[in-house]
């Protein structure tokens, strides 16, 4: 279709090769290497003038790897649902956006000190934001920037991430290990930025698709154990949030909680300061 274009990433020639040649490259081999998917995606919506009820994405090399969804399959499902949304979420660690409140939690789980950097970002940006308070489920969060949609999203994630560079340049945020990989240590604002699309769904103006990888996708036996006795925890935990981020009914929230406790979480457990007491 003429009007859908998913970009994909590249940083070196290595890259290059990994592409799927379905997705439009995208050149990053003169970006800032500390950015990752960030800046050029930020650098092309300055530089370009997207068209009306267009689809755009940015994905990084990666996409198929995490998700083992092919650019065909991508490019179908958005024609099909083309005109019943205007986002379209293809978000890997599905088992984790259901158990977490959202992904700023996960986030402070898995790079301790983010959560209140976040805070931070959002009150300076005028967001009305609390993500201690934050509930988000599988069509309002995103891990990765595997999210692909029609130009009004982008105009609005353009100006939070404008506001997050200009920020971060200011304000040294630090560096941060990996959950999977202790030894390995990154820069704090690239996992901050790519929970920056929960932010611009937060507003609460798109109508989203989201693929439900809670029926087959793999669980993270690091965190979780991989039974179907969790994964039909797991559903459920993010089926509750959905229901409670719909109608504000508090019974829905108290049930997520409930639920969550039940499962066998395989690390140390988030602060718990970080819940909503009732």
């Amino acid at each position: 279709m003429d009007n859908i274009f998913i970009h994909q990433i590249f940083y070196d020639e290595l890259s290059r090769k990994s592409l799927d040649p379905q997705f439009i490259p995208l050149d990053n081999t003169n970006g800032p290497s500390d950015w990752f998917e960030f800046y050029p995606i930020m650098d092309y919506l300055k530089k370009t003038k997207l068209k009306e009820n267009s689809w755009y994405g940015f994905l990084s090399p990666k996409f198929t790897q995490k998700t083992g969804i092919p650019a065909s399959e991508v490019i179908n499902i958005i024609s099909r649902f083309a005109d019943q949304a205007n986002v379209a979420i293809f978000s890997p660690a599905w088992d984790q956006l259901a158990y977490f409140r959202n992904p700023f939690e996960q986030g402070e789980f898995a790079h301790p000190g983010l959560l209140e950097i976040s805070q931070k970002f959002v009150d300076e940006a005028s967001l009305k934001i609390d993500l201690a308070k934050l509930v988000t489920h599988s069509s309002t969060a995103v891990f990765s920037n595997f999210i692909i949609a029609k130009p009004e999203y982008w105009t609005q994630w353009l100006k939070i991430a404008c506001q997050f560079y200009k920020y971060s340049t200011g304000n040294g945020l630090g560096e941060t290990s990996y959950l999977d990989a202790k030894n390995k240590m990154g820069p704090m604002k690239t996992f901050i930025q790519e929970r920056l699309s929960s932010l611009v769904l937060a507003q609460g103006n798109f109508n989203t698709l989201a693929l439900d990888f809670g029926q087959s996708a793999p669980i993270f036996d690091q965190l979780f154990d991989n039974d179907p006795r969790t994964r039909k925890m797991l559903q459920t935990c993010d089926l509750l949030k959905e229901r409670f981020a719909t109608t504000q009914d508090i019974s829905y929230l108290n049930m997520y909680i409930k639920i969550r406790k039940e499962i066998n979480f395989k690390q140390p457990h988030p602060k718990e300061n970080y819940f909503l007491h009732l």
